[in-house]
């Protein structure tokens, strides 16, 4: 499924009911503004639905990424374990160990 973005008057609209700032409480910026979901299981199927600054956009939790990759999972758009291995069989690789001195 393709991702979904706002067009221009979604995001003026949208920036207007945020009071022109990111939607971070304390937060004053105003420019620049990037169109995010407030829950990562609507990123599927619904338009971004707040703004926020590039500061406070970047940084995603560990939980934000795990409950993302479980959506993908469960809406079966990523391969498991056994899958890949099933469709690569041997050419499949892992990443390796890091060898630094220490």
């Amino acid at each position: 499924m393709a991702r979904l973005y706002l067009t221009q008057r979604e995001y003026d609209e949208l920036y207007e009911k945020q009071g022109r700032r990111c939607c971070v409480e304390g937060c004053t910026e105003s420019e620049g503004l990037v169109g995010e979901h407030s829950t990562p299981q609507v990123w599927l199927w619904a338009k971004p639905d707040q703004l926020m600054c590039p500061a406070h956009h970047k940084p995603k939790t560990r939980r934000d990424i795990q409950a993302i990759w479980k959506v993908k999972r469960l809406n079966g758009e990523v391969m498991s374990q056994y899958e890949r291995r099933k469709k690569f069989g041997s050419q499949l690789r892992g990443r390796g160990f890091y060898r630094g001195g220490g």
